[in-house]
């Protein structure tokens, strides 16, 4: 595991694409945002969590591999409007980074393929995928080469739907991508009591800020509005989380000119309030997932 959060933060240093910190539990971790993903999107900054780092915290604690908490929905083709195809992007890619988590390689290749497909419907180049598969199949018994790949397809995907003035698409895929990810950390809570579980939820009280930012900034023509409505909702319910915060002693390093600010959170989350959160996470995800079929 330390191996593979090494590598990963490397990727995340030269990619800006960074993994969210587990809570603040150790006092001696900076407040910075080196554990988060820093979007610009216009001239503002948002701070997300990324779905890799939240599956390596269920792996942390315990949980084992259920397959039965992925997207049933094997065909993407049946998805054919652009902000589902990327919403469900997001939540595919969450899907990806589970399954590499747990070495299920096999299933993650699947997702792989469903990915590009979704990925060439939203408008991003098949050439894109083309290398990255490559080094996908040479590295399928890698586990921290496979998590490096899967933040570089994010982050090129990212860019790719920028440079092509799709910003909207772009936050349609994090929004995806972050209810997948605290689907599968309130359902695992329902059967493994766990402090960093619970807590993991509760700090999604700051990042739903920045989703709602994010979201609303791309709500220009009101498409969002549903999507912005439920976000609120559930807002509604993230106001009852208790948060606090102890601050220790800064830490100066004079020969680099740099001070670290210290703190600890901590969060307050009963069993109803989970379970409030947990039901509207569910709802969210099924209207993501659900299909014109359906």
């Amino acid at each position: 595991m330390k191996s593979s959060l090494s590598f990963l933060f490397a990727v995340a240093f030269l990619s800006v694409i960074s993994l969210s910190s587990c809570g603040g539990e150790d006092p001696n971790a900076s407040n910075d945002s080196s554990g988060s993903s820093v979007l610009k999107v216009g001239d503002k900054l948002f701070n997300l969590p990324s779905p890799l780092e939240t599956a390596m915290l269920i792996e942390e604690v315990g949980g084992d591999f259920t397959e039965s908490l992925l997207n049933p929905t094997v065909d993407a083709g049946q998805y054919s409007v652009k902000e589902k195809q990327a919403m469900n992007l997001g939540v595919y890619g969450a899907d990806l980074g589970y399954c590499l988590i747990y070495n299920q390689s096999q299933k993650a290749f699947t997702l792989l393929a469903t990915t590009k497909k979704l990925g060439t419907e939203l408008g991003i180049s098949p050439a894109l995928y083309k290398g990255l598969i490559k080094r996908f199949e040479g590295n399928m018994e890698n586990k921290d080469s496979l998590l490096i790949f899967v933040s570089e397809l994010n982050r090129l995907s990212d860019e790719y739907l920028k440079e092509n003035e799709s910003e909207d698409l772009s936050a349609m895929i994090l929004y995806g991508g972050w209810v997948e990810s605290l689907y599968f950390v309130s359902e695992l809570s329902k059967s493994l009591d766990n402090g960093k579980l619970r807590a993991r939820v509760g700090e999604q009280k700051n990042t739903l800020e920045n989703l709602i930012g994010l979201v609303t900034q791309q709500n220009t023509d009101g498409r969002f509005d549903d999507i912005l409505a439920s976000l609120n909702d559930l807002k509604t319910s993230f106001a009852k989380v208790k948060t606090t915060y102890s601050y220790f002693e800064p830490e100066t390093k004079a020969d680099q000119k740099l001070t670290i600010v210290k703190s600890k959170s901590s969060v307050e989350l009963d069993d109803a309030l989970m379970e409030e959160i947990s039901n509207k996470i569910s709802v969210l995800r099924s209207n993501i997932i659900t299909t014109s079929a359906s």
